[in-house]
């Protein structure tokens, strides 16, 4: 019973609150939409991960080492600005490099900077495209 409840109460929480974020109105309408939604996704996902009988064990550690990837968005912004300020956004290339931890946290991680984005997967490897060559951009990867 609890090996149900955990997950579907977790992905009820955060799909609620997708939902709010969303909508963009803080009204008792968009509540209830957002429950009875977040209800019915988390009951789907959760009937999913039962039938396919797999657990999810998030990437504590890959999570832990990508600490300094939300002020890097900011650093990127700023860079890929000052780019097109001058005219000149520079060279663009494609970059592979070894991937650490969850394949799904490495894109989704990588995809957050203005600057670098994900292009490819494989098992060993991502590979990452620059708008401006900055290898603190491709730091989450």
């Amino acid at each position: 019973m609890t090996k149900h409840v955990l997950p579907w109460l977790a992905g009820w929480f955060a799909l609620f609150w997708v939902w709010q974020l969303m909508s963009g109105e803080w009204n008792r309408r968009e509540w209830v939409a957002g429950a009875a939604a977040a209800a019915l996704a988390a009951t789907a996902g959760e009937l999913a991960r039962a039938r396919a009988q797999v657990s999810m064990r998030p990437p504590w550690r890959a999570i832990a080492a990508s600490w300094s990837v939300i002020p890097q968005v900011f650093v990127d912004f700023a860079i890929v600005m000052w780019a097109l300020v001058r005219r000149r956004p520079g060279r663009t290339h494609a970059r592979r490099v070894d991937t650490r931890g969850s394949r799904a946290w490495t894109s989704y991680a990588a995809n957050l900077s203005p600057n670098a984005y994900v292009i490819d997967m494989d098992d060993e490897h991502v590979t990452l495209h620059d708008l401006v060559a900055n290898r603190r951009s491709e730091s989450p990867a």
